[in-house]
């Protein structure tokens, strides 16, 4: 494509936020053949946390699940309670005013307007379950199976190439149960507050660093390890990296998540916007309070 000096004076004049539509659809630079192993990608950790009853001890994220997507996040991280069977969005004990069928309806319009996208959707049970009269897989399949959602799942219990799996919520199963029941990438052997590997049925890594547990005078900790797992992802080929940059640091018995994440967010904006344009990939960056800034830098190399 060739630009016109005018045509360039014109794109250095947009604010910012006309750029949200190439975060729209930014696979679409990406090629078919591309492992989902082998693309940095972003996104969230407890997704659906807007709401907290006192500040700083459970939400995580300032945009909705929509306007995830729509600024690049492609890895969803839903923690569902199992009560009454129904499956409603909760961050620990704290119901977060969703249920699954918001998640489910917004992952799929983005989906069907962007169909060159695909969303991985990390999904677990959380807080205790109440008044269910089946299991917390018989409800989730009960949600999935609905005729306006089925129609969207990577069917198979491996990480896909790229062309594989656009249109497609390709399911990572963090809770118990069987793939001939509920489909998805098995992943329920889950470690807390570690760092460790799963894989997927066709013995592909899954390597997981989830340290949430900050050491309370500083996130160089955190970040040490944040860092150490994206350079591990550059230097890889067909393995996959889930990186959690989300912590919390207790101040006065207050998990404080926002005073983990203020700070990472902008080591990884430095990080991302101090590496060299190439064809690297830095695995699932997985953050609290993202941003169309973080996700930006993140993703410069596919623009």
């Amino acid at each position: 494509m060739k630009f016109t000096l005018l045509s360039l004076t014109l794109a250095l004049s947009l604010p910012a936020s006309c750029f949200a539509a190439s975060l729209s659809d930014w696979m679409n630079n990406v090629d078919d053949s591309v492992p989902l192993t082998n693309i940095t990608i972003p996104g969230t950790h407890d997704s659906g946390a807007t709401h907290e009853p006192v500040s700083g001890i459970a939400k995580t994220q300032n945009l909705s699940i929509s306007d995830q997507l729509k600024i690049g996040v492609r890895y969803l991280d839903i923690r569902l309670r199992h009560y009454g069977d129904a499956l409603v969005v909760h961050h620990g004990s704290v119901y977060q005013h969703l249920n699954f069928d918001n998640v489910l309806q917004s992952v799929t319009d983005f989906l069907s307007i962007h169909p060159s996208e695909t969303v991985i959707m990390e999904v677990s049970q959380e807080y205790k379950p109440a008044n269910n009269t089946r299991t917390f897989e018989q409800t989730f399949v009960q949600y999935k199976n609905r005729s306006q959602y089925s129609k969207f799942w990577w069917g198979h219990s491996y990480l896909p190439k790229l062309g594989e799996a656009r249109g497609k919520i390709v399911l990572l199963r963090r809770f118990a149960g069987s793939f001939w029941t509920s489909g998805g990438i098995d992943i329920s052997r889950w470690s807390d507050n570690a760092e460790f590997t799963i894989k997927d049925s066709r013995n592909t890594p899954i390597h997981v660093q989830d340290y949430y547990k900050v050491s309370a005078s500083s996130n160089d900790n955190k970040w040490q390890a944040v860092y150490k797992n994206m350079n591990a992802a550059k230097s890889s080929n067909g393995e996959m990296y889930l990186n959690f940059t989300s912590g919390y640091r207790p101040i006065l018995g207050i998990p404080n998540i926002p005073g983990v994440a203020n700070d990472i967010n902008q080591r990884l904006i430095s990080y991302f916007n101090g590496q060299n344009a190439g064809n690297h990939h830095y695995g699932v960056i997985i953050s609290d309070f993202t941003s169309a800034d973080l996700t930006r830098a993140e993703l410069k190399s596919y623009f």
